[in-house]
C-alpha cells in the first residue's frame, strides 16, 4: 500500500541489474496475495521462501532443516517468529523512531515500499524495503555456499539528504538445533524445545544450537554431538542474543545484553549495533548457518573466525564456485538461449532448470565410469558382476556409452547387456516434494560418505519420465537407455510401478494407519510418455531403434499386485487390485540373494525373463484396449487416478479419453514401426491374449454399424476385457510360457481394427460447443453401458489436437473454439485445467430427484417410518440422503443392514 497517496499500489515488474547481478523485480510485492518460491542450489541446499518473508530450509532433505519444515499455509504466517527479523531505530532529537522492515503489521502511517527480486538463474532472493519517511532502505538476500550453508547477505541504506543516528538489531529466530527429527519437530514442538541448548563463543561470536542429548525412548544415553552453527561477518558487534526474549524490550527503548548461554527455548541469533549513516553511505553484513557440523568442523570453523577477511574471501569463493557449478549443469542441458525477448529466454532458463532438478543431468557427456557401473551391476545381479570380473578388471576407467555397449555384446551376455542399457550416470536429481506435498518427500543426494560426487536420480515415475524426455534432447545417445528404463519397469499386464530409483523399482504397499497409502496402478499418460521416447529415437537413430525392436534385452517388473477378473471389474470398479503377500515375500527372498533384478520376472533357474522391445511395446497397447469403452474412452479401473490428482473420484467409474487420444498416435506409430517386417519373436502368452483381442473385435458389429447403442457397447468391452482378464489369469499362474514367432500380418490387423474404434470414438466425443470430451462417466447396467459427459478440460484439447485424427482445418476450429471456452482466462492471457464453474452452495448440495426417491419401494417406506439409515426429510421439506455416508462403501453397508432386495439396490 502507498501509505502517501491512500491508494492500492500498482504491482509491476521487470528485469533490471543490481549489484552486479541479472534479476526480475516484482515492485509493490505486499499488494500481492502470499505466493511461494523456491531458491535453487549446485549442492544440497533446499529452500523454501513465502513472498511474506516466511521461510523453511535445509540440506539434503526435510530431516536436516534450519527452520522447521511446515506447509506452505504455516510458511506464509511464520515471519513473525520464524527466519529473519530486523528491528531499526532512529534517533531524532528527543524522540525515537522504530522501524521493523518486513513486519507483518507496520504502522499505519509508514510510507513503505517492498519489492521482491529474483536472479535469472533463480539461485538469489532479495528482498528490499524502503521507509519514503525515514529515507531508509534496507535489503537482504539468501545465498548458498556448498562449504558455510545459507548466506544471509544484507544491506542498510541510506538514500536521503541528512545524517542518521541509528541502533540496529538483525538476526534469525527459531534455528533448530542439529539432529532435530523431522516427527519432533512438527508434531512435538514443547518436547523438542526441553532439549535444545543454545551456546556463544564469545572470542569469535560463533553460536552453536545443540540438542544436550538425543531425542529417543530408549533407554540408553544417546549423546548429540553435531552442532548449527551461526555467525555474522561486517556487523562488528555490541551485543548477541541467543533468544527473542530481549527484542521487546528494545521496541520500548531498552538496551541489549549479550547471552552467552540458553536452555529449553527455541534458539535465535541476533547482533546489534549502534552506527551513523551518512547521506549516500550503506552498511553491509552477513549472517552465515549450516546444519549438522561435527565437532572437528565446528573448531576449524571458530580458527577461520579469527581472520575474519580471509575467511570472507573463502564464502566468496565458494559462492561463486557454487554458481558457475549451475551454470555449467544449465548449459549442458541447453538451459540457455538467446532471442529478443528476455522474459522467453528466462523462462526457458526456469523450465530448463525445474526440469533439472527433477530428473537430473548426465554428469559426464556421453563418458561412463566404470566403477560406478561396476558398483550398479552388483547391486542389481551380483552373479552378473562376479562372472565378467576379468572383463571388468580389463576396460579402462572411463568409456564412451557407445563403446560399453560394442564391448558387452562382443560378450554374448543378453543380461549384462540389459543392465548395462538400462544404466544412466545420472546426478543432480531429486525427488520432487516441498511443504506444499508434504507426503512427497524429497531427498537431494549429491556426495556419498566421502565426499566424492554420487551419481543417483529417484522419482515418482510419472515425473522422472516426464522430464528425461526433455533431457533427452540434450543427450539423444541416451535414449536407448532411457526407454529400456521406461519398458523394464513395466508389468506383464502392461502398468508401471509408483517410483524409479537409481536402485531399481518401488511400489506403493497400503499403511492402515496412513491416509495417503494405498495400492494401484497410476495411469500418468503411460502411453504418451513412451511414445515421445520413441518418437525422439526413430528421428534421431532410425537404424538404432530398429536394431533394438526384436533384440530379446528386456523385462518385466514383478510387481505385486493382482488386478481382479474382468466380472469382478464389472461388480465394483472402485476395489480392483489386491496386494499378493506371498509374492511379495518371494520378491524380498529374490532381492536379498540376487540383488535388485530380485524385483523382475524370473525363471524357473531365477534369471530375468527376456522378450524383444517389440513385445513391451504392444503389451501396454493391449492392457489400454482390454479397458476400452467404445465412445468413451480407457476405463480407469487400477484404484488410482490419471494424471491429476483431482481425477481420484473418477476411479472405478471414469473414461479417459485423454488416454485414447494419445493411444490413436501411438497406434499409427506402432502400425510405420511394423511397415517392412515379417515375423518376431513374441511370449506365447502374448501372443494368445493379442488373438484374442483381435478375435473380439472383429466378433463385434458394432464397428460397421450405423449407430452406436450401450448394449452393442457392453459386447466389444466385455468381449476385449474378457481377453484381458484370461490373459491375467494365465500370467499371474503360469507366466508367460515360452515364445513363439509372431506373424507381423496379424498385430498389423489389430492396429487397423483399434484405429476403426479409436477414430470413432473420437468422433463421438467432438462437443456441441467445438471443444473434445477429456474424460467421461461410465454407467454400467445388466449387459449395457452408457457413456456421460464432464464439462471441458484443457488437457482434453491438447491430447486430441496430437493424436493424429483431425484435419488441420479442424485443429483450427478447436484452437478458436477453445479461445472462446470458460477455459480461457482472458485477464491472465492463458487457459486453466478447469473452468471456474458455478458450484451449488451448501443447501443446495444432496438433494435427490423427490421423483426418483419415490421410485424406490425401500426409500419410500424408510421415509415413511422415520428411519433415517438411508434418507431423511428436513425441516424444510427436503430429501436428503445420510451425509454419514461419504463413499460406496457406507451406501452398501446401509443397504445390508435395511435389508435391501436387489431391486431396491439396482435403482
Amino acid at each position: 500500500m502507498d501509505q502517501r497517496a491512500g491508494q492500492p499500489a500498482e504491482v509491476t515488474g521487470e528485469f533490471v541489474d543490481l549489484n552486479g547481478d541479472r534479476w526480475y523485480v516484482i515492485r509493490n510485492i505486499d499488494a500481492m496475495a502470499p505466493f511461494f518460491m523456491s531458491v535453487i542450489s549446485s549442492d544440497d541446499h533446499w529452500l523454501f521462501v513465502s513472498s511474506t518473508g516466511g521461510l523453511t530450509c535445509g540440506r539434503i532433505s526435510a530431516d536436516f532443516a534450519l527452520f522447521p519444515y511446515v506447509t506452505v499455509d504455516r510458511v506464509h504466517e511464520s515471519l513473525p517468529h520464524t527466519g529473519p527479523k530486523t528491528l531499526v531505530r532512529v534517533r531524532e532529537g528527543d524522540h525515537d523512531l522504530l522501524w521493523e522492515p518486513f513486519a507483518t503489521e507496520p504502522a499505519a502511517d509508514a510510507p513503505l515500499t517492498r519489492n521482491l527480486y529474483k536472479s535469472v538463474l533463480s539461485d538469489r532472493l532479495c528482498f528490499e524495503e524502503h521507509h519514503q519517511g525515514l529515507d531508509l532502505l534496507f535489503r537482504y538476500t539468501w545465498l548458498t555456499s556448498k562449504e558455510y550453508g545459507f548466506v544471509r547477505s544484507c544491506e542498510l541504506i541510506n538514500v536521503g539528504t541528512r545524517d542518521l543516528s541509528l541502533e540496529v538489531v538483525d538476526g534469525l529466530q527459531n534455528v533448530l538445533p542439529a539432529g532435530t527429527p523431522l516427527v519432533a519437530q512438527t508434531q512435538s514442538g514443547n518436547l523438542v524445545d526441553a532439549y535444545k541448548w543454545s551456546e556463544l563463543d564469545e572470542r569469535t561470536g560463533l553460536a552453536l544450537f545443540t540438542l544436550y542429548s538425543g531425542i529417543t525412548d530408549r533407554a540408553e544415553p544417546c549423546e548429540s554431538l553435531r552442532a548449527t552453527p551461526v555467525f555474522s561477518l561486517g556487523f562488528d558487534p555490541e551485543a548477541i542474543l541467543l533468544s527473542s526474549r530481549q527484542l521487546e524490550r528494545f521496541r520500548h527503548g531498552g538496551e541489549f545484553r549479550t547471552e552467552t548461554l540458553q536452555r529449553g527455548i527455541r534458539g535465535a541469533y541476533f547482533v546489534a549495533r549502534s552506527c551513523e549513516l551518512a547521506p549516500g553511505e550503506r552498511r553491509e553484513w552477513r549472517l552465515v548457518a549450516n546444519l549438522e557440523r561435527g565437532q572437528g568442523e565446528v573448531a576449524q570453523l571458530r580458527r577461520e573466525l579469527a581472520d575474519p577477511g580471509a575467511l570472507t574471501g573463502s564464502i566468496n569463493r565458494s559462492l561463486g564456485e557454487g554458481r558457475d557449478e549451475l551454470v555449467r549443469f544449465m548449459g549442458a542441458a541447453d538451459g540457455f538461449q538467446a532471442t529478443a525477448e528476455e522474459h522467453v529466454t528466462a523462462h526457458h532458463y526456469a523450465n530448463t532448470l525445474f526440469n533439472v532438478l527433477r530428473g537430473g543431468i548426465f554428469v559426464d557427456q556421453y563418458n561412463i565410469q566404470v566403477a560406478d557401473f561396476r558398483e550398479s551391476l552388483a547391486h542389481f545381479n551380483g552373479r552378473i558382476s562376479d562372472r565378467h570380473g576379468a572383463w571388468f578388471d580389463a576396460l579402462p576407467e572411463t568409456v564412451r556409452v557407445d563403446d560399453l555397449l560394442a564391448r558387452i555384446k562382443a560378450t554374448g551376455d543378453p543380461q549384462l547387456g540389459r543392465l548395462a542399457r538400462e544404466y544412466l550416470p545420472i546426478t543432480f536429481g531429486r525427488r520432487h516434494g516441498d511443504p506444499s506435498r508434504p507426503w512427497n518427500r524429497f531427498a537431494i543426494r549429491l556426495r556419498d560418505d566421502h565426499g566424492n560426487r554420487r551419481l543417483y536420480y529417484e522419482g515418482n515415475w510419472r515425473d522422472i519420465f516426464q522430464n528425461w524426455e526433455a533431457l533427452a534432447i540434450s543427450y539423444p545417445e541416451f535414449l536407448p537407455g532411457i526407454i529400456a528404463k521406461f519398458v523394464n519397469a513395466s508389468t506383464v499386464d502392461g502398468f508401471n510401478p509408483y517410483r524409479i530409483t537409481r536402485n531399481g523399482i518401488d511400489w506403493e504397499v497400503e499403511e492402515p494407519d496412513d491416509p495417503w497409502s494405498y495400492i494401484g496402478y497410476w495411469g500418468d499418460h503411460q502411453i504418451i510418455y513412451l511414445l515421445k521416447l520413441l518418437e525422439h529415437a526413430r528421428a534421431f537413430d532410425p537404424q538404432g531403434l530398429d536394431a533394438m525392436l526384436t533384440t530379446p534385452e528386456f523385462c518385466y517388473a514383478n510387481v505385486p499386485y493382482r488386478i481382479a477378473p474382468f466380472e469382478s471389474l464389472l461388480a465394483d470398479a472402485k476395489n480392483t487390485v489386491s496386494f499378493d503377500e506371498d509374492l511379495a515375500t518371494r520378491i524380498d527372498a529374490a532381492v536379498a540373494s540376487l540383488g535388485a533384478d530380485g524385483k523382475l520376472l524370473l525363471d524357473d533357474a531365477g534369471e530375468v525373463v527376456q522378450v524383444t522391445l517389440l513385445e513391451k511395446l504392444l503389451v501396454p497397447l493391449l492392457a489400454k484396449l482390454g479397458n476400452l469403452v467404445l465412445g468413451g474412452g480407457i476405463w480407469l479401473n487400477t484404484q488410482r487416478p490419471e494424471w491429476n490428482d483431482a481425477n481420484n473420484a473418477l476411479v472405478g467409474n471414469g473414461l479417459s479419453m485423454v488416454t485414447l487420444y494419445y493411444l490413436r498416435r501411438y497406434v499409427t506409430f506402432l502400425d510405420e514401426l511394423l511397415a517392412g517386417r515379417a515375423a518376431f519373436e513374441l511370449s506365447a502368452a502374448v501372443e494368445e491374449w493379442l488373438a484374442e483381442t483381435l478375435d473380439a473385435f472383429r466378433q463385434q458389429s458394432v464397428l460397421d454399424a450405423d449407430e452406436d447403442d450401450d448394449r452393442t457397447r457392453f459386447a466389444l468391452l466385455r468381449g476385449l476385457g474378457s481377453a484381458f482378464s484370461r490373459y491375467r489369469e494365465r500370467v499371474y499362474a503360469e507366466g508367460l510360457a515360452g515364445t513363439v514367432t509372431q506373424d507381423v500380418a496379424a498385430v498389423r490387423q489389430l492396429l487397423d481394427e483399434a484405429l476403426v474404434a479409436i477414430d470413432r470414438s473420437i468422433a463421438l466425443n467432438r462437443q456441441d460447443d467445438g471443444l473434445y470430451h477429456a474424460y467421461n462417466l461410465l454407467d454400467m447396467g445388466d449387459d449395457q453401458v452408457g457413456v456421460g459427459h464432464l464439462y471441458p478440460m484443457l488437457e482434453g484439447q491438447v491430447a486430441v489436437l496430437s493424436s493424429g485424427a483431425l484435419s488441420p482445418e479442424a485443429a483450427i476450429d478447436v484452437l478458436e473454439h477453445l479461445f472462446a471456452s470458460p477455459v480461457f482466462r482472458g485477464d491472465l492471457g492463458t487457459f486453466m485445467l478447469y473452468p471456474d464453474r458455478q458450484l451449488p452452495r451448501f443447501l443446495d448440495r444432496n438433494r435427490p430427484d423427490p421423483a426418483a426417491v419415490d421410485e424406490v419401494a425401500l426409500l419410500r417406506q424408510m421415509l415413511a417410518d422415520g428411519d433415517t439409515r438411508l434418507v431423511y426429510r428436513d425441516v424444510d421439506d427436503v430429501v436428503r440422503f445420510n451425509a454419514a455416508f461419504t463413499n460406496a462403501g457406507d451406501v452398501e453397508r446401509a443397504l445390508d443392514e435395511a435389508g435391501a432386495d436387489a431391486e431396491d439396490r439396482a435403482q
